[in-house]
């Protein structure tokens, strides 16, 4: 089908969704169903149903939406088999993959919602920033407007500036409401009629208030005396202020053509302020380098020398005692581009293994239904190798079972080119694209059949832990446990499917650098690595050169928390595993560290962590590396209030830098009573020891004199991901979701001392 056919068709579809469909839907935790009618707006941004409860909370932003999933694939579905498969789809919304799980009439109906909502998704994509600006901003109008006549009058408008933490003078606000209300009319007698502001208006009456004064300074600083910049004012605006000296005329000129509004000033080949401001909210005017948001790292390099994006105890929604265990984990974990996951693996009923956390109550899902899960999204967010990390308890006959369903189900995903002799380095991640990684126990001879090999356990520490049920079920096991030989019989089958991550017990530094072979690995519980890279710091970088090393909470942990992982990355450990269920200042560090190289889930390590006769102790860095940044925080925009304030916020941001050595931070002054457009001006400066390893991470509070400040949003980057000079840094939420618009906007420069 042509491209113009396929658009035609797309079209078609989303008219259909316009018009509005019923559908069953279906909740786990609900036996009774309910019928809604389901439809996406005109501008297919949004879908929506009704009836409800809950109002305007009963939409959901079309950009928000991950997949669209068909037949029995959630949780919710398979626990409930009672509806055809054909008919069934389950729309994935949101970073925690929270699933609106529907039932259509016919197959016919589901097919075209499952089409329509992907054409949708993809539209949504393609919109532009101003489209985006506009479309959010009539979000908050149709949330104001109750009676849904397509209006608003002055008091209407007044308190959702409110609504939008937007503190602003009365009569001020009433004099940009004239000026925003075209269809204002005159009377006989000759008494002006205010009208309400339908839509347009309002955009056209936010867009006034929300004037930016900072951009305008900067804006003017290159104009000269007139009112826009030509190609050749515009480059100099980039290799002046933002360093961007590769940029030429050319380039400002397509720049020009892509967010100049004003057709006049296209025609003139001239940016307006405009279009100037629609610039800086774009990829360019961020502070996250976009050129990183591709693979541009060598990829060709060993396993070895680099970072890799993983996950502890992958199965685990919730703590690590008694939450629940889901395949959606694994789902939300290889999404997000995570390339190393855990499965700790038991024997099930009827000779099937299941997985959950030993010793405790978390809930079992089955062995095979993850492994379906691998094979369908293992190479959806990433091409580069998956490693399966197996915690191994199962009897050998279960053991064959596990090695049976790997094999039927990943097939020749698996990687199984046995060890040549004259290999001394593992392949890279471009050799080992599409391919997943088996971790795990190796017998020593495999020609002899089934074998023992030691069993390491990484089951939690039963010290620490309060919840008594708990405790004693855990205390029971390790004693069965321990009656037991400390030896494990591994089958045959299984072992082969290890190649390139044999797992070993770490004794110390020499050994490993006489014994391991490359394709031998290590684990290291959190307290012991932590030791480790703080006492050896030179001697596990040098063991990481030709080692993976893979790390992991301590057992202690049983809500799920996290370490710090940049001591460990700062030791070279390629895989740092956190738990990715739990959200926090560790795990936004770490995804933070992750966004570079493409989300790819592969980082390169400095040449310093890789490089023969180059050594580095974190403890000791010295002065080549180090570097002096400077940052302005100048303003915030259109910050959101904390769930349930009704009160306007009083921000400050405080800015942390993480890496090599102690951490460094700085804060703002508080700005009171206002969320929307609150100005600092307010410069810091942080000595950074090794760039190459160092985290930057802006938090927004609102500030609180009498209780805890409340958390706003943040954002964290890698120093070397940042683009100098002016630029936007867009807030997330505390769970990863998105807070746009707000941002902060700031100034950046980075030198090298010596």
């Amino acid at each position: 089908m042509s491209a113009e056919n396929q658009k035609s068709s797309g079209e078609q579809l989303l008219l259909r969704l316009q018009r509005g469909t019923p559908f069953i839907k279906v909740k786990e935790e609900q036996r009774k169903t309910h019928e809604r009618t389901f439809c996406v707006n005109k501008e297919a941004t949004m879908l929506s149903y009704r009836p409800s409860k809950k109002g305007w909370k009963a939409r959901y932003m079309v950009e928000d939406i991950k997949e669209v999933r068909v037949g029995h694939e959630t949780d919710t579905f398979k626990a409930r088999h009672t509806f055809p498969k054909e008919t069934c789809f389950s729309v994935i919304i949101g970073v925690n993959n929270k699933s609106l799980n529907l039932v259509a009439r016919s197959a016919e109906e589901a097919k075209a919602w499952v089409e329509g909502l992907k054409y949708a998704m993809a539209h949504s994509k393609a919109i532009d920033i101003h489209k985006q600006q506009q479309i959010w901003i009539r979000d908050y109008f149709l949330k104001a407007d109750t009676n849904k006549d397509g209006t608003l009058d002055f008091d209407e408008c007044f308190k959702l500036l409110n609504k939008m933490n937007m503190k602003i003078d009365r009569s001020h606000a009433k004099k940009l409401f004239k000026e925003a209300d075209a269809r204002k009319s005159e009377t006989a007698s000759g008494k002006i009629v205010e009208n309400r502001l339908d839509i347009d208006e309002f955009v056209e009456f936010y867009r006034k208030i929300t004037d930016r004064t900072e951009l305008k300074e900067v804006f003017n600083k290159y104009s000269g005396d007139d009112d826009y910049w030509t190609a050749a004012e515009f480059m100099k605006f980039m290799h002046e202020s933002q360093k961007r000296v590769d940029v030429k005329e050319e380039w400002c000129l397509s720049v020009i053509d892509k967010y100049e509004q004003k057709e006049l000033c296209k025609q003139k080949r001239i940016l307006s302020y405009d279009g100037f401001v629609l610039f800086m909210l774009g990829p360019n005017g961020l502070l996250f380098n976009p050129f990183h948001n591709t693979i541009y790292q060598d990829m060709t390099q060993p396993l070895t020398h680099y970072f890799i994006a993983s996950s502890h105890n992958t199965y685990l929604m919730h703590d690590q005692l008694r939450g629940p265990s889901s395949t959606e984990a694994y789902i939300k974990c290889l999404q997000k581009g995570c390339r190393c996951v855990e499965l700790d693996v038991w024997d099930g009923p009827d000779n099937d293994p299941v997985v959950y956390h030993g010793h405790t109550l978390t809930s079992k899902i089955l062995f095979r239904d993850i492994i379906e899960v691998v094979n369908k999204y293992a190479f959806v967010a990433s091409e580069y190798p998956v490693i399966l990390s197996l915690e191994n308890h199962c009897s050998v006959p279960q053991q064959q079972v596990m090695a049976d369903i790997m094999q039927q189900i990943l097939g020749d995903k698996i990687y199984k080119e046995p060890v040549k002799t004259e290999d001394t380095i593992p392949p890279s991640p471009t050799d080992l694209k599409g391919k997943i990684l088996i971790k795990g126990k190796k017998l020593k001879v495999e020609d002899e059949g089934d074998g023992d090999v030691s069993d390491e356990d990484e089951a939690a520490d039963i010290e620490n832990i309060e919840d008594e049920e708990v405790r004693k079920q855990m205390e029971s096991s390790k004693k069965k446990k321990e009656k037991k030989s400390k030896k494990l019989k591994l089958a045959k089958d299984l072992s082969l499917l290890v190649t390139l991550c044999k797992s070993v017990h770490f004794h110390n530094f020499k050994e490993s650098a006489q014994k391991y072979k490359f394709y031998e690995m290590s684990s290291f519980g959190e307290s012991k690595a932590v030791e480790l890279a703080k006492s050896h710091g030179e001697q596990y970088n040098e063991h990481n050169k030709k080692f993976l090393s893979r790390t992991y909470p301590a057992g202690w942990r049983t809500n799920s928390s996290n370490y710090n992982p940049c001591s460990l990355w700062n030791a070279g450990c390629a895989i740092v595993a956190l738990n990715y269920q739990t959200h926090g200042e560790e795990m936004d560090l770490y995804l933070g560290k992750f966004k570079q190289n493409g989300n790819c889930g592969y980082i390169l390590k400095p040449v310093f962590m890789r490089k023969e006769g180059v050594t580095f102790d974190p403890e000791k860095p010295g002065d080549q590396y180090k570097s002096k940044l400077k940052i302005k925080i100048i303003s915030g925009q259109q910050l959101p209030k904390p769930k349930g304030s009704k009160e306007i916020i009083d921000p400050f941001v405080k800015v942390t830098l993480h890496g090599v050595f102690q951490e460094q931070e700085d804060k703002t002054e508080v700005v009171e009573n206002n969320g929307f457009n609150p100005h600092w001006n307010h410069e810091m400066e942080f000595d950074v020891k090794v760039p190459e390893l160092s985290l930057l991470r802006f938090t927004v509070y609102d500030y609180d004199m009498s209780t805890k400040n409340d958390f706003i949003g943040q954002y964290t980057i890698p120093v070397t991901s940042m683009q100098l000079g002016y630029h936007h840094v867009h807030l997330v939420s505390k769970k990863g979701v998105s807070l746009s618009p707000a941002s902060i906007f700031v100034h950046i420069m980075m030198s090298a001392t010596s």
